[in-house]
Formats: C-alpha cells, sequence, structure tokens
C-alpha cells in the first residue's frame, strides 16, 4: 500500500495488517463475506506500507502503526495527539522523527 500526502491533515493508525474473513470457506452462495473481514495491526511480512507525507502535510499518529517507508518533506509532520508522545523504531533501533527525512526497514510507530 502507497499513501502519498498533499497539503492533507490526516489522523490515526496506518499500518500493515492481518486480515481474517469471519467464515472459514467462501463460495458462490456466500460470496458477500469477500468483503468481511477483520483486521489486526502486526508488522509487514509481505504487505509493505509506505507513507510520504508531502508538503504541509500531517500525521496524527493515535496508535501503533507499521511501516515500510516513511518520507517526511521540510514542511511535514508527524505527531501525536495532545498530551502524548510519538515514538519512532526502525529495526528495532529508537530514531528521531525529523522532518525532511526519510525511514525504511522494519519501521514502528508508537504512542504514550
Amino acid at each position: 500500500m502507497v499513501l502519498t500526502f498533499e497539503g492533507s491533515t490526516v489522523e490515526g493508525v496506518i499500518s500493515a495488517t492481518k486480515t481474517k474473513h469471519r467464515v472459514s470457506s467462501i463460495d458462490s452462495s456466500t460470496f458477500y463475506e469477500l468483503g468481511i473481514v477483520t483486521n489486526t495491526v502486526q508488522a509487514a511480512v509481505n504487505n509493505g506500507v509506505v507513507v510520504q507525507l508531502n508538503s504541509g502535510s500531517a500525521w496524527t499518529v493515535t496508535g501503533t502503526s507499521y511501516l515500510t517507508s516513511l518520507t517526511l518533506a521540510a514542511d511535514a509532520a508527524v505527531k501525536a495527539p495532545r498530551g502524548k508522545s510519538v515514538k519512532l523504531t526502525v529495526d528495532g533501533t529508537e530514531t528521531a522523527l525529523a522532518a525532511g527525512s526519510s525511514y525504511t526497514g522494519a519501521l514502528v510507530l508508537t504512542v504514550a
């Protein structure tokens, strides 16, 4: 999944997920079940999540988000809700978030 934001404000979790249908088997009589799934946030396995915050964009992270790439324009921001802070780890190492930077690997953003 590739998400590119330009002059945008986004709030919430953006993440790789594990998806599971509510039934174990789908056939022509239960075709409507194809669109009924539960998504559980988890680290990317073979489902990369690329987020690009271009000029004037801000993302307020509200919960744990797993990405494979994050690029921030010089005037873009990643923040937490008021009274909280957001932390980034890249391949398990805590890393400072900075406008004008790019990060790749196993990215985890958490809010505390």
